[in-house]
């Protein structure tokens, strides 16, 4: 079971970055294209459709990474002040109801982009460009995602009580 977490923890953390690297690329490649468009009179169109199939796989990439450190957003003000005991089954419960969420999410675009793969569909965009290269984060992410949740409910039944600050 070692093994296993550490894999997920590497590719949380892999993902993540890619996310991070994405979010660089996407930065740079925008003020190139400003730059280009004003000072050399060269507009580079396609660099607004990939910023925003960028931004698609820099939120799926980096979820699960922020789902592992708790980082995502949730609301304090109502956990914080119930007793420890209840917030800690609330937390189980919200983490079990993200992972159904996102199982079901996994399975459908999973479905999607395999469709789109075998049809060969293409985005109506400047370079059409396949869309289950857009779509594929999604799977990624949601799988992920649903194994970091159910790792979450796991420690939230069998770790020690925390949250919930009972004032």
């Amino acid at each position: 079971m070692r093994i296993f977490n550490k894999t997920i923890d590497f590719c949380n953390i892999a993902l993540a970055g890619a996310a991070a690297v994405l979010m660089l690329i996407m930065m740079l490649a925008v003020c190139f294209a400003m730059a280009s468009r004003y000072l050399f009179n060269r507009p580079f169109a396609f660099i607004i459709d990939y910023t925003a199939y960028s931004l698609v796989y820099i939120t799926f990439l980096g979820a699960p990474w922020l789902l592992q450190l708790r980082k995502h957003i949730s609301v304090d003000i109502v956990v914080e002040s119930l007793p420890p005991r209840i917030a800690r089954w609330w937390n189980v419960a919200l983490d079990l109801f993200v992972m159904l969420v996102s199982a079901v999410v996994f399975y459908y675009s999973v479905t999607l982009t395999i469709n789109f793969y075998v049809r060969g569909v293409v985005a109506i965009d400047f370079l059409t460009t396949p869309r289950w290269l857009l779509l594929v984060s999604i799977p990624l992410g949601c799988f992920f995602l649903t194994i970091q949740a159910l790792r979450n409910a796991i420690g939230g039944i069998c770790g020690p009580v925390k949250g919930g600050g009972g004032k």
